[in-house]
């Protein structure tokens, strides 16, 4: 498995996002947005706890400031959480 694998095909995430210029950014104040990497990380990498994901996602949100250019931050989380290196 690889960062592709969660990178992948976001179309459902990008038309769900207000405005057009935001869809390369990952938002941690929007729930919706954090259930969903979780998921996209979730289904890519099935070992790996949902909690643990959240407290990666929750790790980067509280340690920079937004905005966070979505595959910076899915980088930096799977990096975290162990499943790639960097």
């Amino acid at each position: 498995m690889n960062l592709n694998k969660v990178l992948e095909d976001w179309s459902d995430y990008d038309d769900r996002k207000q405005k057009q210029q935001d869809a390369n950014f990952f938002s941690c104040t929007e729930k919706w947005e954090v259930e969903y990497l979780v998921d996209k990380i979730h289904q890519a990498f099935g070992y790996v706890d949902r909690l643990a994901i959240r407290d990666a996602i929750a790790h980067f949100c509280n340690r920079s400031n937004a905005p966070h250019p979505r595959k910076i931050f899915v980088t930096s989380v799977l990096i975290r959480l162990g499943v790639i290196t960097s």
